[in-house]
Formats: structure tokens, sequence, C-alpha cells
């Protein structure tokens, strides 16, 4: 998904719902791991708009378009000086109004399944390391060892 794309929705988004113009970039960062959008202030001014790599890679256009509307009611509500922030139910009547998801409501890129070698119980991990180096991880639910038995590909549209 190219930035000159993402940038023409979220103009539209914004004049159309608040009569807000974008005046900041949208840009790829594919350092974003915990997660898929974040409006960056600098000095108290919007800086910009930024999308997970991973979000981009391996999303599903409607969940992309979401997670970007997301991102621009929080800029939307700041620059009408209003509460902008997550939990706030000014913000979050904002996001039902739109039928837009709240934050951490969906799984994108690449996963492995881990299961517990004592009860069985399997648990999904993205991290890198934990897959290079399993010795030194344990499970949640038994402080158990795991065996890696699985590798997802999760794209938004549906989820574990």
């Amino acid at each position: 998904m190219i930035e000159s794309k993402l940038k023409h929705i979220a103009a539209s988004f914004l004049n159309e719902n608040y009569n807000v113009k974008l005046n900041i970039p949208i840009k790829r960062n594919n350092r974003l791991r915990s997660t898929y959008g974040r409006f960056i202030l600098k000095n108290n001014e919007p800086s910009c708009i930024e999308l997970a790599g991973v979000l981009l890679d391996y999303g599903v256009e409607e969940v992309i378009f979401n997670i970007l509307k997301h991102e621009c009611i929080h800029y939307a509500l700041f620059e009408k000086q209003q509460p902008y922030r997550d939990g706030h139910p000014v913000f979050e009547a904002e996001l039902k109004r739109h039928g837009v998801l709240g934050t951490g409501k969906v799984l994108i890129g690449k996963f492995h399944v881990l299961k517990c070698k004592n009860c069985g119980k399997t648990s999904l991990t993205s991290k890198k390391r934990t897959i290079a180096h399993p010795e030194d991880y344990r499970t949640v639910c038994c402080q158990s060892a795991f065996d890696i038995v699985d590798e997802q590909i999760y794209d938004g549209s549906s989820q574990p």
C-alpha cells in the first residue's frame, strides 16, 4: 500500500467527518512491534501518523484503513482541542460513531504457535528471539518448557 493512497484516504476521512485538513505526513515504520499505528506529537505539535510495516505487509485493506482512521481520529480531536487519547470517553465515542476498532483488537503478522509441554495449552508469539532461543523462555500457564508446533499468518480479517 503506497503512502500517497493512505494520505488520500486519511485526508478525505478528516475533511468529510471533522472538517480538518491533513497537514502531517503518513509514514511507514518497520520498527513498530507493539502497535500497528500511532499519532505522534513533537513539542505539543502534530508531527506525523506512523503505520507499522507488518500492518502494511500482512494486513487486508479494510483493516489498514480502519487503523489509519483510528489514528486520524486522534489527530482530528487533537486539532479540535478535544480529548484525543485512547480510553477517554470522548475518543472512544468517536471510534464507535465511525465503526473503528479500539486499541489492541486485532492480530496481524507472522506468529508461531507454542504448545506447553506440561498441560498442552497453546499460545502465540511473534518474538523472533523466543523462537531462536526457546530454552530461555517458559509458558505463562505452567512455567514449563514448550514446543513450537506451527506458524500462522494473520491479516486482521479473522482472529485465532
